[in-house]
């Protein structure tokens, strides 16, 4: 459990470097590119060594238990984040480096990020949360927890920073959008539409959560819903 919890925290703090001066250094030194292939080769190899350690955990007992309808609405949840992870890659994202001209776009406020401005990290969230109520124990937070935090927590450190990168362009597509899902469409900023999303990004993502829902007992030895094998 140690070595688990260790590869989480390091995964947790590598991605926190973004949000730091540290990066400026770094892409100073190394230049944007190479800075972003660095990064990416190390988030790798911390996934690598996170998901090693949390196959080779104990399993310890249950720190609370949840009710027989959970496994349904957790599907549920899932495919709401399903939705968010395949609009959220497949549209035009602010958030990414080197996308700051999207910002000036009259529709970027639109589409998925009508729900949120960062789809894919709530995606991630939302995917780590609902696996920790799954699995309610130590070994469940050092890894769906850390990975739900990172994802979260690194999606509001990255406001800060683009809001200090972007100014008001960034002030203007934050006022037109929302951190937390639907907050913006509930406060009448923002509006949902299912053909802006784009109907074969939904339709996709529907697809992907039932392959997934499928093949889990295959692929990761546990079944997501009773009866299904």
């Amino acid at each position: 459990m140690t070595m688990l919890a260790i590869a989480g925290l390091f995964f947790l703090a590598i991605h926190i470097v973004p949000a730091m001066p540290l990066r400026g250094w770094a892409t100073a030194a190394l230049g944007e590119g190479p800075y972003l292939g660095l990064f990416s080769l190390v988030s790798l190899a911390a996934i690598w060594w996170w998901v090693r350690a949390f196959e080779a955990a104990p399993h310890d007992p249950g720190l609370w238990s949840y009710a027989p309808w959970w496994p349904w609405l957790k599907a549920v949840i899932l495919l709401f984040a399903a939705v968010l992870a395949v609009a959220g890659a497949a549209t035009p994202n602010p958030s990414l480096p080197n996308a700051a001209a999207l910002l000036d776009r009259p529709d970027i406020g639109g589409g998925i990020f009508a729900i949120t401005r960062h789809p894919l990290m709530w995606a991630f969230g939302l995917w780590g949360i609902a696996h920790l109520i799954s699995q309610p124990n130590w070994r469940g937070f050092w890894f769906f927890g850390v990975f739900a935090i990172t994802a979260l927590g690194g999606a509001a450190l990255q406001e800060q920073r683009k809001g200090s990168q972007y100014g008001a362009a960034w002030e203007r597509f934050a006022a037109r959008t929302s951190f937390v899902p639907f907050l913006a469409i509930a406060a009448g900023r923002a509006r949902l539409s299912l053909s802006q999303i784009g109907w074969w990004r939904i339709a996709l993502a529907v697809v992907l959560w039932a392959a997934i829902l499928h093949l889990h007992p295959r692929l990761f030895g546990a079944a997501p819903l009773p009866g299904l094998r």
